[in-house]
């Protein structure tokens, strides 16, 4: 199959939101020259079912994940279509309940059309009453606890073609050449404390971005609506582990080579960064369970020094 962009869906247990968002948008898209891979790690067959439906216009394919976790299933995805696909010079990363814009891979294609572009970003739009709406919306209070910490630009409609430092977990989009030539992965090690392998996204393309120079942006055309899942994520205890086993990995990759003063502002701002993360946690949990939140914190500390004693932080990104 001679296609130029593969847009891969990592699933587990949520038919309905891959059937209403993720596919039924990629059935309404302008672009047609796509495959959509779903790797999928359900306790049923319900997505299986849905998949292979027959009710979809556009090349799909279905496997069921030999490993369950976000990142080690699109891990699995990459692999198979870099062996599968040899023609597909872009891979899209959505989540099951992203919904695209019917021109947002027109926009995607027309942005790596730049040939020093290595990654795009589809800008998001806020979720009215289930349906995208016209106002610009940045990427929620994880987007602006991010601009304090990693300088981010906004990725707010209005901005189209903006340079920006990373990429959004449910709407990035990287060369082939990032998985081929050099080699990079989702960092597994994400996976932790939770198959939802939080910070994933930021920490492939501001690596990509940072250590390996490559230039990301904003679309230049297109958007998409994320519909999160209510009530997903929200165990205090791994929620509080990931976030600080996973982002103190980031730092100590990213910052690996700064030294003295810009150190310690750094580091500064870093612990800044972490104490908004927890009390984004705790909101979004409505709770102000402290104890959970120390016991995730304890075990992420206990995880980091395991970690460092054993690995290289640069092995997170490597292929095995």
């Amino acid at each position: 199959m001679d296609v130029s962009l593969a847009v891969i869906v990592a699933t587990k247990n949520r038919s309905d939101e891959i059937e209403q968002y993720a596919l039924s948008s990629l059935e309404r898209s302008v672009f047609r020259d796509f495959v959509c891979v779903v790797w999928d790690a359900s306790d049923d067959e319900r997505t299986r079912r849905i998949v292979e439906s027959g009710k979809w216009t556009f090349s799909l394919e279905y496997f069921k994940a030999p490993r369950s976790g976000l990142t080690s299933q699109r891990n699995d995805a990459v692999e198979h279509v870099l062996k599968s696909f040899p023609h597909v010079a872009y891979l899209l990363f959505i989540d099951d309940d992203s919904e695209l814009a019917n021109d947002a891979l027109q926009g995607l294609l027309q942005s790596f059309g730049d040939g020093a572009i290595w990654g795009v970003n589809i800008p998001h739009v806020a979720a009215i009453d289930g349906a995208n709406d016209d106002k610009s919306f940045s990427l929620s209070s994880r987007s602006r606890i991010m601009t304090s910490y990693l300088h981010n630009r906004s990725t707010c409609p209005e901005a189209h073609g903006i340079d920006v430092e990373w990429l959004s977990g449910c709407s990035m989009a990287f060369r082939r050449n990032v998985f081929d030539e050099l080699g990079l992965r989702f960092p597994e090690e994400f996976q932790r404390f939770g198959g939802y392998a939080l910070g994933e996204d930021v920490a492939l393309s501001y690596y990509l971005y940072t250590k390996m120079n490559k230039k990301l942006i904003n679309s230049v055309l297109g958007t998409l609506c994320h519909h999160a899942a209510k009530g997903a994520r929200l165990n205090i205890i791994n929620m509080a582990a990931s976030k600080w086993y996973n982002f103190h990995l980031l730092f100590d990759c990213i910052y690996d080579d700064v030294r003295g003063a810009e150190r310690l502002w750094l580091r500064f701002k870093f612990k800044l960064f972490m104490i908004a993360a927890a009390l984004k946690l705790l909101l979004r949990a409505r709770s102000f369970d402290l104890t959970s939140m120390i016991k995730g914190v304890s075990k992420a500390n206990a995880a980091l020094r395991e970690f460092r004693l054993s690995s290289n932080s640069y092995s997170l990104f490597k292929s095995k």
